[in-house]
């Protein structure tokens, strides 16, 4: 079941992303896992702040993406964990392969596949690209909902 928390951070992404973790999330729930979604929707600040994460600050590197370059910034991607005891268990190999799995039955993008950055906790609504998102941002005068309608469209084109 999905912790307060969770579902705080789906309200703040596309509709179509939330309602498929949630699906991904029930779907591994009935396996016996506890999957949370960690990171939703970021600033560009905040995607910034973790670009700097390994560079300029202290901590490991944990993107490769500044603010602007990520689909976080536009609500198309969230980052899920597997907890158990509720502490997150960043280490689980063989769980984030289940994620990917069904992440991908439910056609979204698994970071797991990436070769250049492998992010395992990152799933997405494919569809956009960073220069479509900006384009169209921008252009709305930071509308995230036209992003959002763009997105939709992709993804009906993509299924």
């Amino acid at each position: 079941m999905l912790t307060t928390k969770s579902n705080e951070r789906l309200a703040k992404v596309h509709p179509l992303l939330a309602e498929k973790v949630r699906q991904l999330c029930e779907t591994l729930a009935r396996d016996g896992l506890d999957i949370q979604v960690v990171q939703g929707l970021r600033t560009f600040a905040e995607q910034d702040a973790l670009f700097a994460q390994g560079r300029t600050k202290a901590g490991p590197k944990v993107t490769n993406a500044r603010g602007g370059q990520s689909n976080h910034n536009f609500g198309l991607a969230v980052d899920v964990c597997p907890f158990v005891n509720g502490k997150p268990q960043w280490e689980d190999n063989a769980t984030f392969q289940k994620i990917g799995k069904e992440a991908k039955l439910l056609k979204l993008e698994w970071g797991g596949d990436w070769v250049k950055f492998n992010d395992r906790p990152h799933v997405q609504l494919p569809g956009l690209s960073m220069k479509d998102c900006n384009t169209i941002y921008n252009k709305s005068g930071r509308v995230l909902q036209r992003v959002w309608d763009a997105a939709t469209a992709a993804f009906a084109q993509k299924v």
